[in-house]
Order: C-alpha cells, then structure tokens, then sequence
C-alpha cells in the first residue's frame, strides 16, 4: 500500500506501467488481485492495447517489450475474471472486435508451431497467445464468437491432430462441447476420474490408495496412465467425457495453477452428463482451506464440498458416503436383496418344481433397484448356496461392465 501511494503521488505514466505489470505478475490471490483491481484493469488495458502494436512493427516491440513478454503478462492478467470481462466486453463494447484480433492473431503466427527451427521469441508469442486463447475458450458465450472465425476453426482442428499440441487440443476439445451434443448417460460406464495438482502427488496417491479400499467404481488417475507431459490432454479429455463421478482435490497450489482452471473450466461444462447431485465432488486436502480465486468460487459454488479433517481414512469415507459406493453399504444392499431373492424362491412352488427339473445348473440374474444402482447375480441352489457374485452394473446392464467384490 505505501509503494502504491508512492506510485500515485509521482504521477509518473513510465512508472505507473511498470508497478502496474509488477502487480499483475506477482498478484496470486483475489485479496491481492482485488486491492489492486485498478492499476491491474489500467495495465492490462495497456497491454492489449500494446500487443496490436507491437504486431505492427517489424522487430515485434512496444515500449521496449517484445511481444511474447506483453503476451505473457496478459495472459496472467487473465487469470482474474473481471480482466477478461473487462478486456472482452465491457471495453468499450468491442467484445468481437477484440475476440476477433486475437484469432487474427494466431493465424498470422501459428504458422511458427510447424517450423522445425523457429525464432525463439516468436515461439513464445505463439505460445502465450495460444494460452490466452484456451482462456477465452473457457467461457461459451466468447468461445461461440472465436469459432465463428471459419479459417480459425480449421486450423484448430489440423492443429489439434498433431501430437505435443496440449493447449490447442484443450481449445478443441471446448470447441467440440459445443458443436458436439454430450454421449447419453446409458452409454457411459461407471468410473472415477481424480482431478489435482502435481505438487499435491503424494496425498493423491494414499487417497486414492485409500479409495480403492472402500469401493468398487474403477479409478482412473494419471500418474497410473499417461507419461506427465505435453501431449497427454488428448488422453485426459475423453477420460473425463467418460467418467460418470469427477473428484477434485483442491489446494492452494490448486488454485493458483491456470492449467486447473482449464481443466476444471472443462469438466463443468461436462459435468451436464453426469447425474448432477454425485457427478462431481470437491474435495479441500488442506484444514481450513479456503478459496483465494474467484473463478473458483464461480465454477463450483453449487457443487459438494468435501473438507480435510487431518485424517484421510474418514476423508475418502465422507466422499464414498457422497457417492455412494463403500463397499459396507454394497455389501448390505447385496445381502438385503439376496435375502427377498431366497424369500421369493421359497414361496414359488412352481419356480421350485421347474427348478429341480432343469437338467443343468444356471445361473439367474435378478436385478433389484436400489439408490446405488446394483443389479445381483443370484447362482441357483444346485451351483452353490454360499455363491454369490455382486457388481456395479451400468445403465445398460452389460454383463462386461460389472466390476466383481
């Protein structure tokens, strides 16, 4: 605050610009980001607006910056909401005009992707204006005005089938969300994606080790998959189309990283195939976390939360309770079933006679509706009595689908 007021009482534009690009590199949190909200809308208006200019000159500069350093520096500005509404939209109504120049943009530089041995600072550009981009594709009302660029659209789409192209494929894959209607529920089998930081690692894998104790859902989480590197987004994306629960664990490291944001910004706008009360599950591995980012609060402020205790045994049990799929509560549900299955085979005469007849043993299935959507599979008298085999069915009951206690 005293080096603000020192700013302001030289009244000195040079310097202004530069506390003000100071600000937006070192502002992490919204109480930064908001104490300072003017000097941060004052330069990132200035750096827009010396971005087209730099494009205008032959060595790429502006005020001495080069243009990948502006770029770079918006698109930390673009971190915060209100930047981007304010860049996009509420700047003297020029929400196309300013969408359309940065389409324009890449199209007179993607070119630089494909050249074996390009200019290093020319690579950079493209490579924050990329990230920019992925952030205006993150909001659907912005992502329908940049597609309506038809040779942008194309060249996203040669792009994206390129390998080690990770943020073009992430502006695909939005792209695709709305072009494309979302796969039906019953086409999707049941499966648990895991969301989180790389800084956060260690806790992932005991959760997840801890998860796998108490349910039957299969769990899929990257470190198990995919090499960590540019190129594994197009392998992450359809994972995420096909799990039916997302679980997020959220950190401070979370939070400040935009390539979360990307990835969160993607599975809300999936999550509307997903059962909406289960589908997706924030889980805070941190006591007493809060949320320091407002893009945070707005993505998942209807979602449930699932707090940190200090103990993660009783962490995974709160989120299997949300879900659904311990396996005590299966495994009641199971013996509830079986139970009315035998009471029912008792009563019926008939079924008994036409039973003892069948000249081999078989097997029944007898689906029962439940809350955790299971279906049983009963072995007759003469298989085994003490048999029984209990899976997590999907919606369309495929016997390939079960997953077996």
């Amino acid at each position: 605050m005293k080096r603000k007021q020192l700013i302001n009482d030289e009244n000195n534009e040079d310097l202004t610009k530069v506390f003000g690009r100071a600000v937006i590199a070192l502002a992490v949190n919204d109480e930064q980001s908001e104490e300072n909200k003017k000097f941060i809308l004052d330069t990132s208006k200035i750096l827009y607006q010396s971005c087209k200019d730099a494009n205008q000159d032959v060595d790429l500069k502006s005020d001495g910056y080069h243009l990948s350093e502006l770029l770079e520096l918006l698109h930390r500005a673009f971190t915060n909401t209100y930047v981007i509404k304010y860049i996009l939209e509420d700047m003297n109504n020029e929400k196309s005009t300013v969408i359309q120049y940065f389409a324009e943009l890449f199209l007179s530089f993607y070119g630089v992707l494909l050249d074996p041995e390009p200019d290093e600072l020319e690579k950079r550009a493209v490579k924050y204006l990329v990230k920019i981009l992925l952030q205006i594709s993150s909001y659907p009302e912005y992502l329908k005005e940049l597609i309506e660029n038809n040779q942008f659209y194309i060249i996203i789409q040669s792009l994206a089938n390129r390998s080690q192209r990770d943020d073009v494929k992430r502006i695909w894959c939005n792209i695709q969300q709305i072009m494309i209607p979302n796969v039906p529920k019953k086409e999707m089998s049941s499966m648990i994606y895991i969301s989180y930081d790389y800084t956060d690692e260690e806790f992932c894998r005991e959760f997840v080790k801890e998860l796998r104790k108490k349910s039957t859902i299969p769990i899929w989480v990257d470190y198990e998959n995919v090499e960590l590197c540019d190129g594994m987004w197009e392998y992450v994306s359809s994972t995420i189309l096909s799990a039916t629960v997302v679980i997020i664990l959220v950190s401070t490291a979370y939070v400040e990283s935009t390539d979360k944001f990307q990835e969160l910004s993607y599975i809300i706008s999936t999550n509307k195939s997903r059962d909406e009360n289960k589908g997706l599950i924030v889980v805070t591995i941190e006591p007493n976390f809060s949320f320091k980012r407002s893009w945070m609060k707005d993505l998942l402020h209807d979602k449930i939360v699932v707090p940190y205790d200090n103990h993660i045994g009783h962490l995974v049990s709160n989120v299997c309770e949300q879900i659904f799929v311990s396996k005590k509560s299966l495994i009641k549900s199971l013996r509830c079933q079986v139970k009315n299955v035998r009471k029912k085979t008792v009563q019926s005469d008939d079924f008994t006679e036409n039973f003892e007849r069948s000249p081999t043993p078989t097997i029944a299935y007898v689906p029962k509706e439940s809350s955790n959507n299971i279906n049983v599979l009963v072995t007759t008298k003469k298989r085994s009595t003490n048999c029984i085999a209990a899976g997590l069915m999907t919606e369309t009951g495929s016997a390939g689908d079960l997953t077996w206690m």
